[in-house]
């Protein structure tokens, strides 16, 4: 499933860090997709990526395209911070729980009084220099 995509003309505050294990990740976000590692030995889920399993000593995963929909767990506004994340003030990150079962930190796109439990997307933010990932509500047909 292709991740709808917003583009800010901005550049990252700082650039995510990539490596042998997480560059099929930012690789495929670039295109627009998220994925998350899948054990083989166990079968469980993971994210971020990593080396090896949290839940089984197991090393080797594959990687699955998930579909970006969950329910938004939290919201936090950040005031304070490093002067690069506070160029354009106070930012918002979300925690989100997707349909597959795993729960992440995302930056925010939309209200930051939204209710818990809301219906939530994620979006590829694509700046200049780069791609991070987003959440926002799920838009109204």
């Amino acid at each position: 499933m292709t991740l709808p995509i917003i583009y800010i003309d901005a550049e990252l505050p700082s650039m995510p860090r990539s490596s042998r294990t997480t560059q099929p990740f930012w690789q495929a976000l670039a295109e627009g997709r998220f994925l998350l590692q899948q054990c083989k030995g166990c079968g469980s889920l993971r994210f971020p990526p990593g080396a090896i399993c949290q839940s089984c000593p197991e090393s080797k995963a594959q990687w699955i395209d998930v579909c970006g929909k969950g329910t938004l767990y939290a919201l936090t506004t950040i005031h304070a911070g490093p002067p690069p994340l506070m160029r354009d003030g106070p930012y918002t990150r979300a925690i989100v729980d997707l349909d597959e079962g795993v729960r992440l930190i995302a930056e925010w796109h939309g209200d930051p009084e939204t209710p818990f439990d809301t219906a939530v997307e994620l979006i590829v933010s694509r700046y200049n220099n780069g791609c991070l990932f987003g959440a926002r509500s799920v838009p109204s047909k």
